[in-house]
């Protein structure tokens, strides 16, 4: 029984876990003693609809924070970003126009599958007393046993694998400041990554001090 309750346990945390880590990051001895406060989002994704959401939930926690920022989205039309004349003088002209002290870019840079094994699990059943099994036991004391014994089968589970890159690059200079990578493993849905995404390297950008608040 205490078997059970521990597979429980784990299951119950994994699934409570969040699905993205940062894996690395990386600060800039350049960067600002005080951090910015007044920045430029860009998510760097094709699919538009995508874009905004990921970049309205960044702008929605910096805001928390009282952290003033622009989205591309709001000040970017579509058709910008697939232009064969975009370089980065035009990218910057957008980010001055706002007047933003930095930028922060958020481009995905890889996807892998995976698969892996989990193995079955023993579930203990409910004990039913001295004498109900060993020398003299009777059938339904070796049934009550056994069967609650028994193994859930293993199984196959495909893994999806997203690796996100941010950059944060100070504005006056266009020097990267800042940079980090994150992992999220099987995203139950873009609203929940996109938020738990935000609040993740957010919160990273807060302890390494790229925010001033």
């Amino acid at each position: 029984m205490k078997t059970y309750f521990v597979i429980a346990a784990l299951l119950i945390f994994a699934a409570c876990s969040p699905a993205t880590k940062i894996t690395r990051s990386w600060s800039s001895p350049e960067k600002s003693n005080y951090g910015y406060n007044n920045l430029f989002v860009a998510v760097v994704l094709s699919d538009i609809s995508k874009r905004q959401v990921i970049e309205n939930d960044i702008q929605s926690k910096l805001n928390k924070l009282g952290i003033n920022s622009t989205t591309s989205n709001s000040t970017i039309q579509p058709n910008f970003w697939m232009s064969t004349d975009l370089d980065k003088n035009a990218m910057i002209n957008v980010v001055k126009r706002s007047q933003k002290d930095a930028i922060m870019t958020v481009s995905l840079i890889d996807v892998q599958n995976e698969q892996r094994y989990i193995p079955g699990t023993m579930m203990a059943g409910p004990m039913v007393g001295p004498g109900a099994w060993g020398m003299g036991a009777n059938f339904g004391g070796f049934w009550g046993w056994n069967h609650g014994m028994m193994m859930t089968p293993g199984h196959v589970v495909n893994d999806r694998k997203y690796f996100i890159e941010i950059n944060v690059y100070d504005t006056a200079s266009e020097l990267m400041i800042w940079s980090a990578q994150s992992k999220t493993l099987n995203p139950r849905s873009l609203e929940k990554f996109s938020s738990e995404f935000a609040e993740i390297v957010i919160e990273r950008m807060l302890k390494e001090g790229v925010l001033g608040v």
